[in-house]
């Protein structure tokens, strides 16, 4: 996860445990309890969760497609894109993707960005 510190104007990374997972709604929490913590009601707005790498399983069911997390077995749909595809196409199913995460309706979705086979 990638963010960006207004005072120091420093951007940063953060690197979660394989066997975590950090979803869109713990970042809000995090960010609501920094807000009460700090009183800064006007900073720290949540602006979007994109995940730059994470490993998994890829199921694909009809037209639904599923990453499945290596580490901490949390189950993400995807919106696939080609390169996904065409894995998926050559028979990959341990794959390493990068994207936006988004959580409307309590449904967690990967907008695939990136796609490549899993490193062994």
């Amino acid at each position: 996860m990638k963010g960006f510190d207004r005072e120091s104007k420093f951007f940063f990374d953060l690197t979660i445990d394989e066997n975590k997972s950090v979803l869109p709604d713990t970042i809000r929490k995090m960010l609501e309890d920094l807000k009460k913590e700090t009183k800064g009601e006007e900073d720290y707005p949540y602006n979007s969760m994109v995940i730059t790498s994470i490993t998994g399983t890829v199921e694909k069911a009809g037209g639904k497609w599923t990453l499945v997390a290596r580490g901490s077995k949390q189950k993400y749909e995807l919106v696939p894109n080609d390169a996904l595809k065409k894995l998926v196409e050559s028979g990959a199913v341990n794959v390493t993707v990068g994207g936006k995460v988004t959580d409307e309706q309590s449904l967690l979705k990967i907008e695939i960005s990136d796609a490549k086979l899993a490193a062994r």
